[in-house]
Formats: structure tokens, C-alpha cells, sequence
């Protein structure tokens, strides 16, 4: 696993970064927002324009049409096999930026500066790239580890409440996943996370729960598997969001996904049903009420195309506790239907 870098000159130390590349072998990729608000940081690089790739956002278009385009603006600016793509945005950008980067001329070097709260905790960080396909969501994709991830604070100041809040959610579940006083910092925070002055030491604690963990499994073969709590349930809501073009965020579906694996984790772990409850109430506080988009069994059925699947039923990663993780459970219909149940609670 290569470093994740924290700065406050990312200009700097992309450009010492950059000093081993042919400036005409040097790619970037944005989306429309990123292009806008962030590629200007970049200017003073000498970029040249044409190298610059951009591609609409939004979830929609996290597609294979969005993938070839790349690979056929790359093949027309004659990028080679040692060429080098910046992948400057969200999640969108780095998952499309790193699978196309992982196939075009069987792989060429890639760079990750994550834009958003979301991708600096958790897109751009692990090596998954990925894009929608059939209406699952990251249904194809490839393991690709960035050359570099670059996290710089600076860009999060120009997101919306909404956006923090999304990328606030795998914070959460990075914080679950450890326990101890990470949790406990977490569920203070207020309303204004981002102010917090504590906050870039608890987001690069947040980076290290995964890159800890994804060093010691990179293909998911055993305990990676724990970072997917939270996202049986939260994939399942997201795909039907994308169907259907409703506005939902990742963090959102990831919210609700930890609300129901909570539930089992109590029914099925033994999980504190106290701390359960606690944790609820701090999640439904900071999240829009849920929205079902689908029924129950809609649900169920997309959970049961889930690539953690290896037999027949709905695997889950659950929490004994805190910093204390069960993976590989496999979930009966009926508590899977129990669990979506209790999304639809406000009490």
C-alpha cells in the first residue's frame, strides 16, 4: 500500500511529484465541479489544456460509456504506457480514474487528490476502483493501488453540509470499526463538523483505520471484509437511488445501512442494545428521515447479487462491539426484512 500524504501545499508536492514524468505523458481527470473549483490549484503546474479529461457528474455517470471516453481521449492524445492520470474530484472521478487507468494499455500510473470528505476517507484510499453496471452499484471493477493519495483539507471548505455529512458516515464506520476514544470523539461532534478543532486529526485517524486494514488484506480475503458494514444494506438503498434518479448521497445510504447492520449485530452478536440505541439517535439527528425508494424484498433482492455473496443467502460484516468485528454472516430473509423494518422507525 503506498502512502497517503496529508498536505497544505498540494501544489508543491504534486510538482515534486510530477518532476519524474514527461510533462506530455501527464494526465488529469476531472468532473464539470472539480474542473470549476479545483483544477485552478493546479494552474501554476503548466498542465497543458488538452490534457485536461472531463466527465459529466453525478452517479449516472459512473458508467462503461464514461471509461471509454477516457480511453479514447487518452488514446488520441497518444498517451503511452508511461503516462500518469490525476484523478482530481470525488469518488466518481477516483473509482472511474483508477479503473481506467488500471486497463488502458493493461495499466498505466495513477494519482489520487481527493476533492471531497468522502473520497479522502474512503474512495480514494485501498486500491477499489470500480463502476456501476446492470443497477448494481461498483458491480465491475479492479483492485489498482495510486501511485500516491494526496489529502489536502483546503478543498473541503468549498463543499456544502451535505457532502461533509456523506463523507462524514464512513468516519463513523471507520470509528465503530476501532472504538475506544475515536468513537467517542465522533459521536461528540456537532452540527458544524468540519470547524470542529479537532477535526483533520480525527480524519487522518479515520484514513489510517483503512489503510491498516486494507495493508494487512488488499484483495478482501479475510478482514477487509469488516469495512464493508454498513454497505450490504447502504448499496442496496443506493442502487435503487440510481435507478430511479433520486437524489441520495452516499453517506446517507451507508447511515441507514449502519442503522439496520446495528440492529443485527444486536440480534445476532449480542451488541450493546444501550450503545445501539445511542448511535441510532446520532445518526437519524444528523440524516434526512429515510425515504424507502423500494420495498423490503426490492431491497433483499439487490442484496442478494452482493459481490461478498460466496454462498446462498446475504453476507454481513457485524459488531460484537466497538472495535470488535464478526465477519462472514450470513442473514436469514426474515432478519434481513426485520432489520429494513426498523429504517422506517423515527423513534
Amino acid at each position: 500500500m503506498n502512502a497517503v500524504l496529508f498536505t497544505s501545499d498540494i501544489c508543491g508536492e504534486l510538482r515534486r511529484e510530477l518532476e519524474q514524468y514527461e510533462s506530455g505523458q501527464i494526465f488529469v481527470l476531472t468532473d464539470v465541479n472539480t474542473r470549476m473549483y479545483c483544477l485552478p490549484l493546479l494552474e501554476n503546474l503548466k498542465i497543458r489544456g488538452e490534457h485536461v479529461i472531463t466527465v459529466p457528474s453525478g452517479e449516472n455517470y459512473k458508467s462503461l460509456g464514461s471509461v471509454e471516453e477516457i480511453w479514447r481521449l487518452l488514446s488520441s492524445e497518444g498517451a503511452r504506457r508511461n503516462a500518469l492520470l490525476i484523478n482530481l474530484g470525488g469518488g466518481l472521478v477516483t473509482d472511474l480514474g483508477g479503473f481506467a487507468a488500471s486497463c488502458f494499455k493493461r495499466g498505466i500510473k495513477c494519482i489520487n487528490i481527493p476533492t471531497t470528505l468522502l473520497a479522502q476517507v474512503d474512495a480514494s484510499v485501498g486500491g477499489k476502483t470500480g463502476i456501476n453496471f446492470n443497477g448494481l452499484k461498483n458491480e465491475i471493477g479492479t483492485f489498482s493501488v495510486p501511485e500516491k493519495v494526496m489529502i489536502d483539507v483546503a478543498f473541503l471548505k468549498t463543499l456544502p453540509r451535505r457532502q461533509l455529512l456523506s463523507g462524514f458516515a464512513e468516519m463513523l464506520k471507520h470509528g465503530l470499526l476501532r472504538g475506544g476514544k475515536h468513537l467517542q470523539k465522533l459521536l461528540a461532534m456537532d452540527r458544524d463538523i468540519i470547524s470542529a478543532t479537532d477535526f483533520p486529526a480525527l480524519l487522518k485517524e479515520s484514513v489510517e483505520v483503512k489503510e491498516k486494514v486494507v495493508t494487512e488484506d488488499p484483495k478482501e480475503k479475510g478482514m477487509r471484509k469488516s469495512l464493508n458494514f454498513g454497505h450490504t444494506v447502504g448499496h442496496a438503498i443506493e442502487s435503487v437511488a440510481i435507478e430511479k434518479g433520486a437524489e441520495l448521497y452516499h453517506g446517507d445510504a451507508v447511515a441507514y445501512g449502519m442503522i439496520s447492520e446495528l440492529y443485527l449485530s444486536v440480534r445476532k452478536k449480542g451488541f450493546d442494545r444501550g450503545l445501539y440505541h445511542e448511535i441510532r439517535s446520532f445518526i437519524m439527528g444528523l440524516y434526512p428521515a429515510y425515504n424507502p425508494l423500494a420495498s423490503p424484498e426490492e431491497l433483499y433482492g439487490l442484496m442478494l447479487h452482493d459481490k461478498k455473496n460466496e454462498k446462498e443467502g446475504v453476507n454481513f460484516t457485524l459488531l460484537e462491539a466497538p472495535g470488535k468485528v464478526s465477519i462472514d454472516n450470513y442473514c436469514s430473509r426474515g432478519e434481513v426484512m426485520e432489520a429494513l423494518g426498523i429504517l422506517a422507525e423515527r423513534n
